[in-house]
């Protein structure tokens, strides 16, 4: 059975809430390629998916005192478009690029599809699912395209690397759940956090301390608000959050299963 919310019991007295979201479907989502640290916008299909995720929020009285997203326009873009619904625009997005999706070096920008037929199931699982294996790196001119990007700007040049494994991508948002997003609701502040994929995987595995083997199955779909209550100790109850849309969100985590994973 899926654990349900009740309407106005956001977290446990003197202890802020967690809502965690993956930005919607990006252009590139679409087209069944591998993102990365490339900078698509989002569909008309991702937009709806956003809207309807405020739409959930806005329902259930969340408010968010502090906003974060990553420095990647389809986040920033779902971010904008949650906050007006939520805050009016009130509250300004903070931009992390701690959140921003990994690096899948020479996968980048190609077809999973055209991948699978290469490389076969095995590896490309390997590649993409496992916590310390990274891909292939890029090459130099792709890794300079890719610094030059608006989105990258205020990413240190060195934490742009040709490739990144998921304990990387752990290793940079640990730094923020540690030092900004865990002090925040400690202090009682209702936190949203827009990011990607694999850099929510990574903050998952941080809040509910998960097994290699259970972030490796974790999958989380697009524009589908997963939402955390806390016990005192930043203790998450229940372990693994909420979804505020249960079946629609379980219909596309098995959708992303099958196609693979996030």
């Amino acid at each position: 059975m899926v654990p349900t919310l009740d309407k106005g019991r956001w977290a446990m007295p003197n202890v802020g809430t967690l809502v965690i979201l993956r930005h919607g479907e990006s252009t590139l989502n679409a087209q069944g390629r591998f993102t990365g640290l490339l900078d698509p916008v989002l569909t008309p299909r991702g937009r709806e998916e956003v809207r309807h995720a405020g739409e959930t929020l806005t329902d259930l009285g969340f408010i968010p005192q502090i906003i974060f997203s990553s420095t990647m326009c389809r986040a920033v873009e779902s971010a904008n478009l949650v906050n007006a619904l939520l805050t009016a625009g009130t509250v300004p997005v903070l931009r992390a690029w701690e959140l921003n999706e990994r690096n899948y070096g020479s996968l980048t920008g190609r077809s999973r599809t055209e991948l699978l037929r290469e490389f076969g199931p095995e590896v490309l699982h390997q590649w993409r699912r496992s916590m310390h294996q990274a891909p292939p790196p890029m090459t130099g001119w792709q890794l300079e395209s890719i610094r030059a990007s608006p989105a990258l700007a205020t990413m240190p040049a060195s934490a742009i690397l040709k490739t990144e494994s998921l304990d990387a991508v752990v290793t940079r948002v640990r730094g923020l759940w540690s030092k900004i997003l865990r002090p925040a609701l400690v202090s009682g502040s209702n936190v949203l956090v827009i990011g990607h994929g694999n850099s929510l995987r990574a903050l998952c595995m941080l809040i509910d301390s998960l097994s290699e083997d259970e972030v490796e199955r974790l999958n989380l779909p697009t524009g589908q608000p997963l939402h955390y209550s806390f016990q005192p100790g930043c203790v998450p109850c229940p372990r693994g959050g909420i979804y505020l849309n249960p079946g629609a969100a379980a219909h596309a985590v098995s959708v992303l299963a099958m196609d693979g994973g996030t």
